[in-house]
């Protein structure tokens, strides 16, 4: 059951991501779902957790997206260090720790990206680091969303077996 439900919400926010927001929002800039998700979880649950979580949805990134098998995956690897340091951090599952990562994992997730996509294309670093910055500030505002959702579903007995 755990594992159709992760499933389930993977699918839902990688869809969301790669087809729904970028036509809706403004600019075409709207928050990493999955990297939320994998952060959270990873903060939540644990590192093997988070790693699942990151296997999972970069796969279904870069299926939806086209990208090299793997590409998404690398880049969604920090997100589950910094998750699971912070799950053995003083701030334990709390939210402002993961606020604050979030930030600086969405210029690594956009820099690992961008390396594996464009490496020697200059308009392109220039324009994935500007849009990185914007996209560091919405993700810092969905965690607590994202937070919240994964939360609840750790209520619910949606967790990994301790």
């Amino acid at each position: 059951m755990r594992q159709l439900v992760i499933a389930t919400l993977l699918v839902v926010a990688t869809v969301l991501e790669v087809t729904a927001l970028p036509r809706v929002t403004p600019f075409g800039l709207f928050p990493d779902l999955v990297l939320g998700l994998v952060l959270v979880a990873s903060a939540l649950e644990g590192f093997n957790a988070g790693a699942v979580w990151a296997i999972a949805g970069g796969i279904l990134l870069d299926l939806f997206t086209a990208n090299p098998l793997g590409a998404h995956v690398l880049a969604l690897m920090p997100a589950v260090f910094a998750g699971s340091a912070a799950r053995r951090s003083m701030y334990r599952s709390a939210l402002f720790p993961l606020m604050g990562l979030v930030g600086g994992l969405t210029l690594a997730y956009r820099f690992l990206l961008t390396l594996l996509r464009w490496p020697g294309s200059a308009e392109a670093w220039l324009d994935a680091m500007v849009t990185a910055i914007l996209v560091g500030l919405l993700n810092v505002i969905a965690v607590p969303v994202v937070y919240g959702i994964v939360a609840l579903l750790g209520r619910t007995g949606v967790r990994r077996a301790h």
